[in-house]
């Protein structure tokens, strides 16, 4: 609730002082009194005793199934009386608080059990009294299936009872448009660099405890017993039509804000693909949340995608009815941004948290509003941005618009102060960001508070227009019609935070005749988000400018584009389904998925995306989906900023549909990384197997394409290999049977999906490595291919690259022997010859069904142990014994050399043993390598992995770390190998 404006006069002896905080709408200005008698009036309000249902006897409301149910109501109905004390009171126990500022610090902390027998926390002072919930809802779904499963349910309830608007229960469309604030931005400076692009969110949420009706029993005692308010008048919104449907929290609004939060407004995703899409908004700022710890937490942060902090008021008017704490919360995207712990001290020369929340500064009029300032570090990049959130004091008049100017002042005080320590503390480029229920229209004082320009900190506001005849809620009470402009986000900077684009508004003729809530919108407030850049990083101001162009690594695509052609991944094709046959286009189109790993700057996806065939069995093929992923940040940046400009320069295509581009982050040292970049994927567009009861995810990928990427971690530790090889095996699609049934409800391929690993290891030590993976089941072909090299400056339009099936036009002549490539390792040494590295083979690994289990019982995952002994064992065996780096003859060799330079050095007359003196690591660098290996292994890399082994082997602190004996030489080159 935002506005609360009464003619209604209220008597000191009709309400409970409410320390100059918010009330209902429908209550009038309220006195503040001694906060003494606070909890005088809670002990004479629970002195009668009354029935208290378990959750079970409380069921479903009547209306979720039968859609004809009215239930009637008047403001003046009465509820029954407030349960008495004895129900949640538990033995007070206290513990550390994180005090609020200007509050008092003594704080009696209490565990109670509510009217359903749930777990709360009860926080009070002289000065507050706090109630938020200490339990987890128990629908809580476990994935975004689930939750998505949970939000068409809430549309289809919505839809039953919205008959007089023809059953349209969508959210408002809107969509991404220029903001008004995009002053003195120059384009030619935007680099592109995708973690620098974020989306920021500001929505008003409408808290539960302000939003019941008459049926809606309170969970916790209420303190305002003369009030009207706790018997529930639907937060005296008089002109919906069914409220008791449409601002029911617990069966059906939850879910509705849940689908506006995950961005099911933006109009740039249109029907089901809202359902598939991540979280659109890396910035979300709430107000009015009263059901976090229960609700909101559980899905947002503990299961999702964001972290989080939450700040409850010091004195709710939720809590006055009956209700739970509501307050300010604050969320922010783990994959995009990190909060900044750079230790900072106070004026004390005490050492402080950068993190602030709490209430404001001032009397008790003041501080019952909150405030949560973060400072968040972009991954990728050395930008950080301080990011507010709030919501001003509520009402009109010019006392509590002095109030919010205060209020506004402070907040920008503390931000800029935020900024300012982390400028000291080295952060060169910060800006600040502001969001929040300002309660205030754009020409008041609390708004021009922000944006007035002083100091050294400039502020501008993303606005979907200048304010002209807009608004961010719009609704209907007794006292009338409300249309206002009162959310806010607020930005610093001229060339560092650039506002791209806003969401729009949507249009006076799209809302409800009751405006908001509504139907079509489950809060009386509309989320308002924007686009923001950061600017041109140092970080890739520093790059060579060959950085920022695409680089193939070990060949082009020119080369494999024969092994990747979607009738090769496909294999086996069948005619199209019998309900394409007698269209239009008289063609059935296969739509593949691919999975570029380890991507870099290569243009491979963007050539996979163009790539189509035709008349394939009476089929089109193409790539509709693919998805890059890689641990270089800055390169999906560089990639993804391309993609753009490529898509932009593209004119429209004759009888084409490009398809989705993806780039994602991750790194294979961590099964979370993989988690968080691909079981999105999983989750969202892979039907669940048979009989899956460890609720296992993969199956996607028709194609995964790996240029080196298996290559390059072998060189590294055998866990980051056992999971890159695992994570491959889950994302291949298993193969399923085909079924004349199943054709024209979901036609796909029935064999299973393609590992294509391109690499210079040996042949024999890669057969090895993936023909006995253990539980893996593939059909592994390999192919050898001269490598080609691309060297792509130019971003120019994307252009079809068509094949006609059975007249590819591939320069590769399979009648054109090549031999494998050669380890170039001879007797222990490194000897490439004229032809090394000039061939790569290719490897095509197709995933086969599983012999030993039936089709309902396939898995997606290999046991990681038993994968990482695997690698162990053949790393093993081929290093030292089939192709050792260290043999009879070059130990021999070495511990001779090491002898003749210790008696060069005159150190034979030591009184120590030559196998315990030690040669300096520049002499015994010289001694090791050949000539041919250093070119491969340079000093720094030598002194690099020599640093790696100490560390490993956890050598003590009288290890020579300097230099190297014989015997540790040759122990040395042994854990290379």
């Amino acid at each position: 609730m935002s506005e609360f404006q009464s003619d209604k006069s209220v008597t000191q002896s009709e309400a409970l002082p409410t320390m100059g905080g918010d009330s209902h709408p429908n209550d009038g200005d309220m006195n503040h009194n001694d906060s003494s008698n606070n909890y005088e009036l809670l002990a004479n309000t629970t002195s009668n005793t009354h029935h208290h249902p378990h959750p079970e006897e409380v069921a479903a409301p009547s209306w979720v199934s039968n859609p004809s149910t009215n239930i009637s109501y008047n403001n003046h109905h009465r509820a029954p009386p407030p349960p008495p004390p004895h129900y949640y009171h538990y033995p007070p126990h206290h513990h550390p608080h994180h005090p609020h500022h200007s509050l008092s610090t003594t704080m009696e902390v209490t565990n109670g059990l509510d009217r359903f027998g749930r777990p709360y926390v009860e926080t009070k002072s002289a000065e507050s009294l706090i109630r938020v919930q200490n339990y987890v809802d128990e629908d809580i779904p476990s994935d975004r299936a689930q939750l998505w499963s949970k939000i068409i349910e809430t549309r289809r309830i919505l839809a039953n009872h919205n008959v007089d608007e023809g059953n349209n229960v969508e959210l408002y469309p809107r969509s991404w448009t220029p903001s008004s604030s995009q002053h003195n931005v120059n384009d030619s400076d935007d680099d592109g660099h995708s973690a620098s692009y974020f989306t920021v969110a500001q929505f008003n949420t409408l808290a539960k405890g302000l939003s019941t009706g008459p049926n809606n029993l309170f969970p916790t005692p209420f303190l305002d017993t003369d009030s009207e308010f706790h018997y529930g008048n639907y937060g005296g919104f008089t002109e919906l039509t069914k409220p008791e449907v449409i601002l029911d929290f617990d069966w059906l609004r939850k879910w509705r804000l849940l689908e506006v939060m995950l961005g099911g407004d933006d109009a740039c995703m249109t029907g089901d693909d809202r359902l598939k899409s991540s979280a659109l908004f890396d910035i979300l700022a709430l107000e009015e949340v009263d059901e976090y710890h229960s609700f909101f937490e559980p899905i947002l942060v503990k299961d999702g995608c964001y972290d989080g902090i939450y700040q409850p008021k010091p004195y709710s008017p939720c809590v006055r009815f009956g209700w739970y704490s509501d307050g300010v919360a604050l969320l922010w995207k783990t994959e995009k941004f990190k909060v900044i712990d750079d230790e900072c001290i106070d004026a004390d020369g005490n050492s402080k948290e950068l993190v602030v929340k709490g209430s404001f500064e001032g009397g008790a009029a003041y501080r019952n509003q909150v405030y949560i300032i973060v400072p968040l570090q972009i991954k990728g990049t050395d930008k950080c941005i301080v990011v507010a959130a709030t919501h001003l004091k509520a009402k009109g008049g010019a006392t509590n618009e002095q109030i919010r100017q205060s209020q506004a002042s402070e907040l920008r005080r503390r931000s800029e102060q935020m900024a300012d320590e982390l400028k000291e503390l080295g952060w060169t480029e910060v800006n600040i960001l502001i969001l929040g229920d300002f309660n205030s229209e754009p020409d008041s004082e609390s708004v021009r508070s922000i944006l007035c320009e002083k100091g050294d900190w400039k502020f501008r506001s993303a606005a979907a227009n200048d304010y002209d005849d807009s608004y961010t809620t719009w609704k209907t009470r007794k006292n009338g019609t409300t249309r206002r402009v009162i959310d806010y986000i607020f930005h610093t900077g001229e060339d560092g935070l650039q506002c791209k684009e806003v969401l729009s508004i949507p249009s006076d003729e799209m809302l409800e005749r009751t405006y908001l809530p509504g139907f079509r919108y489950p809060s009386d407030h509309l989320l308002v988000a924007a686009k923001f850049h950061a600017g041109v990083s140092r970080r890739n101001d520093q790059l060579p400018e060959a950085s920022n162009s695409p680089f193939e690594w070990l060949t082009n695509f020119q080369s494999l584009r024969h092994l990747v052609l979607p009738s090769y991944i496909v294999g086996d094709v069948s005619p199209p389904p019998p309900s394409s046959i007698g269209s239009a286009s008289h063609k059935h189109t296969m739509r593949l998925n691919a999975l570029h790993v380890g991507c870099g700057t290569s243009t491979v996806g963007e050539s996979l995306l163009c790539l189509r065939e035709k008349d394939v069995c009476g089929n089109r093929l193409q790539y509709g989906h693919v998805v890059n992923v890689d641990i270089d940040k800055d390169a999906l940046g560089v990639m993804q900023n391309r993609w753009r400009q490529r898509e932009l320069q593209t004119q429209q295509l004759d009888d084409i549909t490009l398809g989705v581009m993806d780039w994602r982050y991750l790194d294979f040292k961590s099964e979370e990384s993989c988690r968080l970049a691909l079981d999105p994927l999983y989750r969202n567009l892979v039907q669940p197997l048979p009989n899956n009861s460890n609720n296992e995810l993969g199956g996607y990928f028709d194609l995964v394409l790996d240029k080196s990427t298996l290559d390059c971690l072998l060189c590294s530790e055998t866990d980051v290999v056992s999971v890159f090889l695992c994570e491959v095996y889950r994302a291949l699609r298993i193969p399923t049977s085909r079924s004349e049934s199943s054709l024209d409800a979901d036609y796909r391929h029935s064999s299973g999906g393609v590992y294509v690993l391109v690499t210079f290891h040996p042949l024999e030590f890669i057969q090895q490595l993936l023909a006995e993976l253990p539980g893996a089941h593939l059909e592994i072909e390999y192919e050898v291919i001269k490598r080609k090299a691309d060297i792509v400056n130019t971003i120019d339009a994307l252009e079809v690259d068509e094949v006609v099936s059975g007249k590819n036009q591939s320069e590769f002549d399979p009648e054109t022997y090549l031999p494998p490539a050669s380890s170039a390792w001879i007797s222990g040494s490194f000897s490439p010859d004229e032809n090394y590295r000039k061939t790569i083979t290719v490897f095509t690994c197709r995933r086969l069904p599983n012999p030993k289990q039936e089709e309902s019982n396939q898995t997606y995952a290999l046991d990681r142990q038993l994968v990482r002994e695997h690698i162990e064992s053949t790393c093993d065996k081929w290093y030292q014994t089939t192709s050792p780096m260290v043999t009879n003859e070059r130990e021999a060799t070495l511990r001779l050399d090491f002898q003749n330079a210790i008696l060069s050095q005159q150190r034979a007359e030591s009184s120590l043993k030559e196998e315990k003196v030690t040669l300096d690591l520049k002499t015994c660098y010289e001694l090791m390598f050949t000539e041919e290996e250093k070119q491969v292994l340079p000093f720094d890399y030598f002194i690099e992995d020599w640093e790696a082994y100490c560390q490993n082997l956890r050598r003590g602190e009288d290890f020579p770390r300097q230099g190297m004996t014989i015997n540790t030489a040759i122990d040395f080159l042994k854990e290379m190998q």
